[in-house]
């Protein structure tokens, strides 16, 4: 996704580098039973016309593992004219067989975003498709209003966001990843039973999420620094049926309510403009 300051200078063709660090991955609220902070460098190229393409990175590294746990491949279009802006893109997701990101059983997605800025407040709408073993249907309705300081090199965006959506995504996660040993996706062994889990209905579109986040930036000449922090507060918890196998042959059912946690993460990066 393009960030905001992207579409100010989309009139002009520039390429962007940089890194960023996110202090934990979550998704719509979700999150791994383990910690994944990533390092995340990026190249993009903007063209004037409003087209661009980016490639990011995520580099795992916590006490478990140091990987490349993402390759993202991105192209889209960004647009404005007056108060109104927004961007549609594509992307392709690469993940190592191991991530245990919630979102790893994503391949691939479309993006429609935009907004129009009143002035005293900018309502947003984000509508994204994302393809996996089915395809699932999210959308986000967010207000925000941007201030500016220091002779407009400070920028900081109150934000807040309700996010919605299906979980078939969320349902291969759990069949795949969750209860796996995170190596090639083998099922826990737990004594002598095996684990796996499943999402009730989660083609059933909800709630999942709401946000409450104020992005930071600071520009000095073609360096902008960027900082974001972020609230998320879970809700709509899903019911989550646990199979549990015996090597005897038997079996039993459990169906759980997922344990979900309002979660405080934050991601901080520095982006250089060449062009």
């Amino acid at each position: 996704m393009v960030d905001k300051d992207d579409l100010k200078e989309i009139k002009k063709t520039h390429i962007e580098t940089g890194v960023n660090y996110q202090s934990n991955d979550v998704y719509l609220g979700r999150k791994d039973s383990t910690l994944l902070p990533y390092y995340i460098p990026f190249i993009s190229y903007f063209h004037k016309s409003g087209l661009y393409f980016s490639v990011h990175l995520n580099y795992l590294k916590n006490t478990e593992a140091s990987r490349v746990d993402l390759v993202t491949l991105e192209t889209g279009y960004v647009f404005s004219s007056g108060n109104y802006d927004g961007q549609v893109n594509v992307s392709k997701f690469f993940y190592n067989s191991q991530s245990s990101s919630v979102s790893s059983e994503i391949q691939a997605g479309l993006e429609y975003q935009n907004g129009f800025d009143f002035g005293f407040i900018k309502p947003t709408l984000d509508i994204n498709l994302s393809f996996g073993n089915k395809i699932d249907y999210t959308g986000s309705f967010g207000l925000e209003h941007e201030f500016t300081g220091l002779h407009k090199k400070l920028e900081f965006t109150p934000t807040l966001i309700v996010n919605g959506g299906t979980q078939n995504y969320y349902d291969s996660y759990f069949k795949n990843k969750r209860y796996s040993n995170k190596k090639g996706g083998q099922n826990i062994q737990n004594g002598l039973s095996s684990v796996t889990g499943s999402v009730v209905s989660p083609a059933n579109f909800k709630i999942l999420d709401y946000e409450a986040s104020v992005p930071f930036s600071y520009t000095i000449k073609n360096l902008v620094i960027n900082f974001t922090p972020v609230y998320a507060i879970p809700v709509n918890a899903a019911l989550i049926n646990i199979h549990t196998g015996q090597n005897n042959g038997t079996s039993s059912n459990q169906v759980i309510v997922e344990n979900i946690n309002n979660t405080f993460y934050w991601i901080v990066g520095i982006t250089f403009r060449l062009g």
